[in-house]
């Protein structure tokens, strides 16, 4: 991508940087610091390079979940997206 017009405000050039990509994945909150992106010199609004991202997601789809992530619980497994909130689960007790 060279100096483009950014599509979010429509005025501004988009210049090359860096920024730290946050995504969660399965669960789990991923960081990338230093991630190849372009930010807007108008509005700020920042696009991540489309090469870069591609190696995250080969990344994260190859390396699976990342060590420290704990197994779910027995709670945690039987709660599907339709199901009740985490935050609204019954204390025991």
């Amino acid at each position: 991508m060279t100096e483009e017009t950014c599509p979010a405000c429509q005025v501004g050039r988009l210049k090359a940087t860096t920024a730290t990509y946050v995504e969660v994945y399965q669960g789990t909150l991923i960081q990338a610091p230093n991630t190849a992106a372009w930010r807007c010199d108008t509005c700020g609004q920042i696009y991540f390079d489309e090469t870069a991202i591609q190696r995250l997601n080969a990344l994260i789809g190859t390396g699976g979940l990342p060590p420290n992530h704990p197994a779910p619980s027995a709670w945690e497994s039987s709660v599907t997206n339709d199901g009740p909130s985490p935050l609204t689960r019954p204390r025991s007790g």
